[in-house]
């Protein structure tokens, strides 16, 4: 009897994990084992370098409805800087990345999302701009992994993922920079003049 208790309790903890388990994800730009090589670009083509670029995964059950995806261990947002040097343009977060409202093994929508953060610190704000200096990949459809499944499997590359450019911050017009040259032409004069 006893015997029986212990084998049902595994077996509902067994189904029960991997009912509520979500899908996780490792968030790199490259990966050679599962052929990833996609660096991020400005718009003029030169890789993403340090700190003043960030990237993030969004995810959902829908493409429609992305959400931010969270770090397996802490369940905050992750926000990544780029490599320099021979890295500039890639990415890697130690940590995988979780869609919640996706079980493990479910097809989750995917999309990294890079931006400029002298504009802002988060892709939102500076999406909301619309001035440029923010980009995101093509929507990406894979399973995820479940590092506490039973058994436990790894967290699923970015297989799919794609090169993708920031979009160009638009210089200023020129009739734009007539006016703040004339503007300083008038101020120095009356300056001089009194």
């Amino acid at each position: 009897m006893k015997t029986n208790s212990i084998i049902l309790a595994f077996a509902i903890g067994f189904f029960a994990s991997d009912a509520i388990s979500q899908s996780t994800f490792r968030l790199e730009n490259y990966n050679s084992f599962s052929g990833i090589d996609a660096p991020v670009l400005d718009a003029e083509g030169n890789r993403l370098a340090g700190v003043g670029y960030a990237v993030e995964l969004w995810g959902g059950a829908a493409s429609n409805s992305l959400s931010p995806t969270l770090d397996f261990n802490t369940g905050q947002r992750v926000f990544l800087a780029f490599g320099t040097g021979l890295s500039a343009g890639y990415f890697t977060s130690i940590n995988p990345m979780t869609v919640y409202e996706v079980p493990s093994g479910q097809l989750a929508w995917l999309q990294v999302r890079a931006w400029n953060t002298s504009f802002g610190s988060t892709y939102e704000q500076v999406s909301a701009l619309g001035i440029g200096g923010y980009g995101e990949s093509l929507l990406l459809h894979i399973s995820g992994g479940n590092p506490n499944g039973a058994p436990p499997t790894s967290p699923n590359p970015l297989i799919g993922l794609e090169s993708f450019s920031l979009r160009p911050v638009p210089e200023p017009a020129v009739w734009q920079l007539s006016l703040v040259g004339l503007g300083a032409l008038l101020w120095f004069r009356r300056k001089g003049a009194g």
